[in-house]
């Protein structure tokens, strides 16, 4: 799963914004605590599975947004593709990089604040979508 780039954390915690109980409803699976590999991000790892689901909270650089980001891999990826997630933030998109993982990022206004959840070791493209939209939908009300 991919880590922060650049940005320091907002005061928000990742580790309040999902619990391990809101992880297995979503995936119908069972997962180990969460763990704090950096204040920014929270992981919960499945038990004797292969999910691994991360939360992430930046504080992105002026006038970077979810759009500027997928505008950039565009050019780099050309075939790159982005599902836009309604009801998440100010703006959110879905996109993936392999068959067994993806992501939601999502801006926030108040606060200022860039949400990215992802998933790696899904069965299958569906499935990773799911997750990290699921997901994303029971977190983003909990941003302040």
């Amino acid at each position: 799963v991919l880590v922060l780039t650049a940005g320091i954390a907002s005061a928000q915690d990742p580790g309040k914004l999902v619990t391990k109980a809101d992880v297995e409803k979503v995936t119908g699976a069972k997962f180990a605590d969460g763990t704090k590999p950096m204040p920014e991000q929270v992981m919960f790892q499945q038990t004797g599975g292969d999910l691994q689901i991360s939360v992430d909270i930046e504080k992105p650089d002026a006038g970077k947004t979810v759009r500027t980001w997928e505008a950039t891999m565009k050019k780099m990826r050309p075939g790159f593709n982005v599902d836009t997630v309604p009801g998440v933030g100010k703006d959110a998109i879905f996109y993936s990089m392999r068959a067994d993982s993806g992501a939601v990022s999502a801006d926030f206004d108040k606060p200022r604040i860039q949400l990215r959840v992802a998933v790696a070791g899904a069965k299958d493209a569906a499935q990773a979508k799911q997750i990290v939209v699921d997901l994303a939908k029971v977190i983003a009300p909990r941003v302040k």
